[in-house]
């Protein structure tokens, strides 16, 4: 396989006292390179955007984190080769070495036995413990930034840590982590501690020993109200298991075990699990191989690891000579050989060609003090350190995501053709892979065709114009993205809007951006707010666009949420100006929907408006009982809205008058209204179509073990994509599957379809074209 990408012309051909020999990924923050140092070593060479590192406040943050993260050793932890914060780019250097990452072992096969999440479990608590030492806190431990080595666990990508002492730099209201995994203090804006990593690892525990995550799936609102203010499902942990994490995930920080109690917690319920309470080292057989032999991972995922460590190590190349520049014509889209590791902050994940490896630090450590339990739980081996690194700087600057499911990357199982330019068979079965493109990041967002070109956003705030026919690439628009932008509430999926030769799209710095469709270049910008805005809708020569203030989960008088105003924008298409302006109640997050010259909006506290398109008026509004972040679907003189509160919602589209409500349960996706009948997935993992007149249950069909997205319907065939992993064919008047295709990571987008093919994106940065 293709281990590397070629240099081109502008790449460095020296980086410090590292020689650039390849080109490994790119993201929001900068682009990655192998480099080899003066005695030959391997290192991942991460050069900072030189627009951004004229930030000043950008640099100092930049020093910062290196200088913390230089602070940490440990056996299960790594720090920083090598860096230079004031360089011209400014840079740093990690060690290169081969691993997989959590989250991709648990999608591919499966929750692990309790022994073995015990083993991971105290090698992870290993290695907050040195974190912490060093007076640092990771803040965004989830199962992409664990690197599994034939070692031991690796924590990975302190992309959100912060020094305690740095807090000044980060900005009021902002929040850094990802849903799903941050602890209550981080969402409500209350300081963070230590404690706080211990939630985390209590969630990653859960999600190791279930496959699922102890809050359930769904959109970062849902899952982020769910941490706050309910209880984590835990029916499924094994019973040993089960008081450890509920320990962990006790919502008052005060009350969850230290680092260190948990390490001895962990080798106690390791003895219970054996029926041996009273030796520490009778806790070895109850892990059943400690993390740092051989022999202490799920077969599978070590087979998995020997497969890529011995069959596709990394081929360290010479330097090459930098390429000439490519011809105008536009490129390919990567083809992807094998299933990369992400094993560096998300705006770093290596390109479609990169090998399956980590950037880490690698040296001695000392030994714990403690020598009895850890002993027992860790063998005491004198393993080098090996996992990636990453720092708050490239995160914070580059926005976070919305929702969070496992990052891993797609099933290796399922491959490409290795021709650069994929031909589908005209005879090729339903659910053929015809090409795929990987963004670079993580995928969030819709795509949307039009004219032979589809769009897709990925989560460094990057806009792709690819064929439709080959997934080559056409242009690349960067749509800001250059600040702090994950604020509960703001930081949404977006999916561009097309028409009339630009296309619209939406920032996560708080701008909507009009582009050029054959170019690429930027027509005009309109700003939306600090804390983003939902994504765009186009109707007569108008954008919709929806915006907000801070948004976070604290209680404000009366014992309700406390949300800061929101709004509604009509902006002129070809011009950029605004006509007017509809104030909301909370942050409208989700895209309007526009029909017979009405606007129909939901802000996120639960409110759902009617406004004249052409004045802005209010005409009606309906409010649920929950909070409200999907759009509304309009047909047949009706509004169908999905709400937190499990509900979904049938009103009359001229008074807002409610028709019927159908019990969905809770974290529904967005309804589709078609031919009579409304379509919606849920958290459960059905697909549901209920009856438009009478809001009757149709059918129920259960596709997915997570997440069900909004489906699309299309000529009698539903299609929606699931936190699993998949994408069915449903029918849409049975609800009987008609295939499935596998993407090996989650989907939390509704696909597109145009010409008989559908467009879906993953979540680990995928946009697939299927058949």
């Amino acid at each position: 396989m293709e281990a590397f990408e070629a240099l081109v012309a502008g790449d460095p051909e020296q980086v410090g006292r590292y020689r650039i020999v390849a080109r490994l990924g790119v993201g929001g923050m900068g682009r990655v390179y192998l480099g080899r140092s003066p005695g030959g070593r391997a290192v991942a060479v991460k050069v900072v955007r030189s627009e951004l590192a004229e930030d000043g406040e950008f640099r100092r943050r930049f020093a910062r984190e290196v200088a913390a993260a230089r602070r940490v050793s440990g056996v299960f932890t790594a720090g920083v080769v090598d860096a230079d914060p004031d360089g011209s780019p400014a840079w740093l250097a990690t060690a290169y070495v081969p691993g997989v990452s959590l989250g991709e072992a648990v999608v591919a096969h499966g929750p692990w036995p309790q022994g073995l999440v015990l083993a991971l479990g105290a090698g992870l608590a290993e290695a907050l413990e040195a974190i912490h030492a060093a007076d640092v806190v990771h803040r965004d431990l989830k199962p992409s930034n664990i690197l599994l080595a034939t070692d031991g666990p690796r924590v990975i990508d302190f992309g959100i840590s912060v020094a305690h002492e740095a807090t000044a730099l980060t900005r009021t209201g902002m929040v850094v982590g990802t849903p799903g995994f941050m602890s209550p203090e981080q969402l409500t804006g209350k300081p963070v501690g230590p404690a706080s990593d211990v939630f985390s690892l209590g969630v990653v525990l859960a999600f190791t020993a279930t496959g699922s995550g102890p809050f359930g799936t769904g959109s970062g609102h849902a899952l982020s109200f769910r941490i706050v203010y309910e209880d984590p499902d835990l029916d499924q942990v094994p019973p040993v298991l089960r008081s450890l994490v509920a320990l962990c995930l006790t919502k008052e920080p005060e009350r969850r075990p230290t680092v260190a109690t948990l390490l001895e917690q962990l080798a106690e319920a390791a003895a219970e699990e054996a029926g041996e309470a009273a030796e520490a080292e009778a806790a070895v057989e109850a892990v059943g191989h400690t993390p740092t032999q051989p022999g202490w991972l799920p077969a599978p995922v070590a087979a998995t690891l020997h497969s890529r460590t011995t069959t596709h190590g990394p081929k360290v190349p010479p330097a090459p000579a930098p390429a000439p520049a490519p011809a105008p014509a536009p490129a390919l889209a990567p083809v992807v050989t094998e299933a990369p590791v992400v094993t560096e902050a998300p705006e770093f994940e290596p390109s479609p060609k990169s090998p399956e490896t980590a950037a880490t630090g690698a040296g001695p450590t000392a030994l714990p003090a403690d020598l009895t339990r850890r002993r027992a739980l860790f063998g005491l081996g004198g393993a080098a350190v090996a996992a990636g690194f990453g720092f708050a700087a490239w995160k914070s600057s580059d926005g976070d995501s919305s929702a969070e499911g496992p990052e891993s990357l797609p099933d290796s199982s399922r491959r490409p053709s290795a021709s650069p330019t994929p031909t589908p068979t005209p005879a090729a079965p339903s659910g053929t892979e015809q090409w795929r493109f990987a963004t670079g990041d993580l995928v969030y967002a819709s795509p949307v065709v039009v004219g032979g070109v589809v769009y897709i956003g990925n989560d460094s705030d990057n806009l792709y114009a690819l064929d439709t026919a080959t997934g080559g690439e056409r242009w690349t628009f960067p749509a800001g993205g250059m600040r702090p932008t994950f604020v509960i509430g703001a930081k949404v999926s977006s999916a561009p809007a097309v028409a009339d030769g630009t296309v619209y799209e939406s920032s996560a710095d708080g701008h909507l951006y009009a582009v050029d469709v054959g170019t690429g270049k930027q027509r005009w910008t309109f700003p939306t707010g600090e804390y983003g805005s939902s994504s765009p809708t186009v109707a007569d020569g108008v954008v919709y666009v929806g915006g907000g203030g801070e948004v976070v989960y604290r209680l404000g008088p009366g014992g309700r949420n406390d949300y800061g105003d929101g709004h509604v924008y009509a902006v002129d298409a070809g011009t950029g100006e605004q006509r007017w302006r509809f104030t909301t109640r909370s942050s409208v997050v989700a895209a309007p929907t526009v029909v017979d010259g009405v606007v129909y909006a939901a802000c996120l506290s639960g409110t759902a408006y009617a406004l004249d398109a052409g004045t802005g008026k209010r005409r009606w509004e309906f409010t649920t009982r929950g909070y409200v972040g999907s759009p509304a679907a309009v047909a047949d003189g009706a509004v169908y809205v999905s709400s937190e509160d499990g509900q979904l919602y049938a009103l009359d589209a001229e008074t807002g008058d409610q028709r019927w409500k159908f019990a969905a349960g809770k974290s529904m996706s967005a309804p589709t209204a078609v031919d009579g009948t409304v379509y919606l997935g849920s958290a459960n993992g059905d697909l549901t179509a209920v009856v438009a007149g009478t809001g009757k249950r149709r059918w129920k069909s259960r596709i997915g073990k997570e997440f069900v997205s909004a489906p699309i319907v299309v000529d009698g065939t539903a299609y929606a994509g699931s936190g699993d992993g998949n994408l069915s064919a449903v029918d849409a008047d049975t609800g009987k599957r008609r295939w499935t295709f596998r993407t090996g990571s989650s989907i939390y987008s509704t696909p597109a379809f145009a010409d008989g093919v559908v467009y879906i994106s993953s979540l680990n940065g995928v946009l697939y074209a299927v058949t």
